[in-house]
């Protein structure tokens, strides 16, 4: 799985996947789910790397990454982990079987 990080107008079109960190609370992040959806990309808000479920990427060979906020360098790691653990076991055929 190749992870892009950037704004979501700056993300590759290949990428169908899209995770958005920040504030559930946030209307710009809300807006952006909304234009990610409109263009038929999956679109996760989530405030924690603990969150992310492995069903979203299931198959996904390009996942994208929206930071809402500053100083969100230790959840943007954690997600990072997260989604390379994600795509180590799909590799494995183990995804499905990923605890939540």
């Amino acid at each position: 799985m190749t992870i892009h990080i950037g704004m979501l107008s700056d993300l590759p079109a290949k990428t169908r996947t899209i995770v958005l960190i920040g504030s559930r609370t946030s209307d710009h992040l809300r807006e952006l789910v909304r234009i990610a959806e409109f263009k038929g990309r999956a679109a996760y808000r989530i405030e924690a790397a603990s969150e992310l479920q492995p069903r979203w990427f299931s198959g996904e060979q390009e996942v994208g990454i929206v930071v809402g906020a500053a100083n969100m360098e230790p959840v943007v790691r954690e997600v990072m982990d997260r989604l390379n653990v994600f795509a180590a076991a799909e590799a494995r055929g183990m995804l499905e079987g990923l605890a939540q």
